[in-house]
């Protein structure tokens, strides 16, 4: 019988829907294959290129939907102030939401590409295939860079301390980027170069800003999309390896509860439930059959278990400490600062393995990072 989640049910949003649909619309192939049995080569390959077609993809976008308010910009050149901006402000509406639909459409699209990559949809732990965290809403939300989910689980609440954006305000946000670079340059060539450069307005390089703004919004989102699907992956595999190892049924119970008081710590030194996080710590909870909420968020109670606990048991729980940490490829100040109160006279030790795991993660480099992923009784 399937144990009940301890994730509260929570219907997706407009957007995410709308990226549920797509999602559910693409083609998926039948195939199933290890994520971790191509080389990290060959998947940084992949994703490149991937990477490029979604660069070229999005700047076409750009091109085509920023014409209109150009050539409008151009045309209503001596038109009363009424007409101008009126017609103007109705132009860019209007291209502007043709232009976020279409790259959309391309982020769901390349989000895609990179789980069927490694065939994302075949693996993971039956626990986490339906639901907020399951692949299908992580990529939908990671495409249409949709925050994560305020939640509490298991009574960790990373969000005591932190605003949050809805899609709205990033995308008023992301376009006035664009706007400002757009009359920061305009007013600077006028300037400089006059209203015509070699017979063209000035107006025309909000063509350049418009691919490069494209370009960066792409560019994120696949990276960071290869950073949760990586991470789903890893998640996974670090927990079937300690379950198969025999780790997991030889741990006390103080140090069952110590290793996910390392996750929940690790949440709250993050500031945030990143997806990766969430599927270590349901993994985890699943398999060391933990339900209650016994303070998993307290630092004092968990340095207080790496005390009791014995020596050997220590050391996996700070190797599960650093792969926690590192999981969401990024490392807080709060992290940098406390993490030494736990790793003490190890701290050289443990950091460098810290420092390094980050940096395979956020670079993409799967395998690479599985090899700095394992937990066992050793120090290091």
């Amino acid at each position: 019988m399937k144990e009940p989640s301890v994730i509260p049910e929570l219907a997706p949003s407009r957007f995410e829907r709308f990226g549920l649909y797509y999602l559910g619309r693409f083609k998926r192939g039948g195939r199933s294959q290890d994520p971790f049995s191509m080389s990290d080569v060959d998947l940084a390959r992949h994703v490149r290129r991937l990477t490029w077609w979604g660069i070229g993809l999005s700047s076409l976008i750009g091109l085509v939907c920023v014409h209109p308010i150009i050539l409008a910009d151009i045309k209503l050149t001596g038109a009363p102030p009424l007409v101008y901006f009126g017609v103007l402000a109705a132009v860019t509406v209007v291209a502007t939401a043709v232009e976020f639909y279409f790259l959309f459409l391309v982020s769901l699209r390349a989000v895609h590409r990179v789980s069927e990559i490694i065939h994302m949809e075949h693996l993971g732990h039956e626990s986490m295939r339906d639901g907020i965290f399951s692949v299908r809403n992580i990529l939908a939300r990671t495409a249409l860079e949709l925050p994560d989910p305020e939640l509490r689980i298991l009574g960790i609440d990373p969000f005591r301390h932190i605003s949050r954006k809805n899609l709205l305000l990033i995308g008023l946000l992301y376009k006035g980027k664009i706007i400002v670079t757009n009359l920061l340059l305009k007013t600077v060539l006028r300037h400089t170069l006059g209203a015509q450069v070699f017979g063209w307005s000035v107006l025309w390089i909000a063509i350049p800003v418009e691919i490069f703004w494209n370009s960066v919004v792409i560019h994120r989102v696949i990276r960071e999309a290869r950073l949760r699907l990586f991470g789903y992956a890893l998640a996974n595999r670090i927990a079937d390896d300690a379950e198969a190892a025999g780790y997991i049924r030889e741990l006390s119970p103080l140090a069952r509860s110590g290793c996910l008081r390392a996750i929940g710590n690790a949440v709250v030194m993050t500031q945030n439930y990143h997806p990766n996080m969430v599927i270590l710590l349901l993994r985890f909870r699943n398999l060391l059959g933990i339900a209650e909420d016994d303070r998993l968020d307290d630092w004092g109670l968990f340095l207080k278990t790496l005390d009791e606990v014995p020596e050997h048991e220590r050391y996996f729980l700070l190797d599960l400490l650093t792969v926690a940490a590192a999981f969401d490829g990024r490392l807080s100040g709060i992290e940098r600062s406390r993490l030494g109160e736990a790793y003490r006279e190890d701290h050289l030790i443990y950091q460098e393995r810290l420092f390094e795991l980050t940096r395979h993660l956020r670079h993409g480099r799967l395998n690479a990072a599985l090899l700095l992923c394992g937990l066992d009784y050793v120090k290091g």
